[in-house]
C-alpha cells in the first residue's frame, strides 16, 4: 500500500506544479487584455504560440529518453552527461543561429526583434533546464520540483503585473 500512497503522493505534487503555473498564466490574460493595446497582445499570442512550438523541438523527446535511460543504465552520471552535453549543444546552436537571423525572422513574423531576441533567450534557457527538472523527478525530489516550478510562475506574475501595472502608475502619478 505504501507504494500506491507515495505513487499517489508525488503525482498530487507534480499535478499541482503543472496547474498551479497555468492557473496564474490564466491570471495574466485580463492584466494583458486589459493594459495592452489588442494588435500588441495579438502579438504576444502569437510568440507564445511559436514558444510552445520551438520547447517542443528544443526538448526533442530528451526527457523522455532521459527517464527511460537513466533506470535502465547502471552508470547513471553517463546518462546525466550525455543528455546534458547534447541538449546544450543544440541550444547553444539554436541561440547562435536564432540570433544570427533574428532579423529575417522579425521582418518575416512581423514581430519586433527585441521581442524576437527575448523569446529566443527564453527557449534557449528552457531547454537548459530539462536535464536538471528530469533529474529532480527521477531522485524523487517532487516538493523541490514543484516549489521551484510554481515560484518561477509567481515571480513571473509579480513581474508582469509591477511592470505592466504599478510602474506605469507610478510613472504617471510623477508626471
Amino acid at each position: 500500500m505504501g507504494l500506491y500512497k507515495n505513487l499517489f503522493k508525488q503525482t498530487a505534487i507534480y499535478g499541482l506544479a503543472t496547474v498551479v503555473p497555468r492557473m496564474f498564466s490564466f491570471l495574466l490574460v485580463p492584466l494583458y487584455t486589459d493594459l495592452l493595446p489588442k494588435a500588441e497582445y495579438g502579438k504576444v499570442s502569437i510568440i507564445f504560440a511559436y514558444m510552445i512550438f520551438f520547447n517542443v523541438i528544443l526538448a526533442y523527446g530528451m526527457e523522455t529518453a532521459f527517464f527511460r535511460f537513466y533506470n535502465k543504465e547502471t552508470n547513471k552520471n553517463s546518462v546525466v552527461e550525455t543528455t546534458s552535453i547534447s541538449i546544450f549543444w543544440t541550444s547553444i546552436s539554436f541561440l547562435f543561429l536564432s540570433l544570427l537571423f533574428q532579423n529575417t525572422l522579425s521582418l518575416w513574423s512581423g514581430i519586433a526583434e527585441q521581442y524576437i531576441n527575448y523569446t529566443i533567450w527564453i527557449l534557449v534557457l528552457d531547454a537548459l533546464v530539462i536535464v536538471p527538472f528530469s533529474k529532480l523527478r527521477v531522485n524523487q525530489q517532487p516538493i523541490k520540483y514543484a516549489i521551484i516550478k510554481i515560484g518561477n510562475v509567481a515571480v513571473n506574475l509579480f513581474l508582469s503585473l509591477f511592470f505592466l501595472s504599478y510602474l506605469p502608475a507610478i510613472a504617471e502619478s510623477n508626471s
